[in-house]
């Protein structure tokens, strides 16, 4: 759990990073209106680094939709800090509350290299400017 956390605080601080104009539309205004490619590019992402594949998670409540990670009964979601009740920037968690709060289904793999060709190759280009801004681990 300590080493999925680390990644994807890695991970959201390297989106941070990049100029919005330099991403796509999705994710200029991160966290908000983000969580289906955030949520596709860290799966990926965490896959490349030998933990995943992870499961990409629709959730809806109310008049309000978010996607997230989960493997088992693991959740990682590095953007439910658009919603103004969640202060945690990055969530790791087994034991999750928010989340259940959504009615949820996974839909497919996190991993936007599966996707069709016109999302591969802008959340490739995406994923390329964030690979750049990532710390290497000491």
């Amino acid at each position: 759990m300590e080493q999925l956390e680390l990644l994807a605080k890695r991970f959201r601080d390297a989106i941070e990073r990049i100029p919005p104009q330099q991403l796509p539309i999705t994710l200029q205004s991160f966290p908000a209106g983000a969580c289906g490619d955030a949520t596709l590019l860290l799966g990926h992402y965490l896959k490349a680094q030998g933990l995943g594949p992870f499961d990409y998670v629709l959730g809806e409540r109310q008049d309000h939709s978010h996607a997230w990670l989960q493997q088992g009964e693991v959740i990682i979601d590095i953007t439910a800090d658009q919603f103004p009740e969640v202060d945690e920037a990055v969530i790791v968690t087994a034991t999750p509350t928010w989340h259940h709060e959504f009615t949820s289904e996974v839909l497919h793999e996190a991993d936007f290299t599966i996707s069709d060709t016109h999302t591969v190759a802008m959340l490739g280009a995406a994923y390329h400017r964030v690979m750049q801004h990532l710390e290497v681990p000491a």
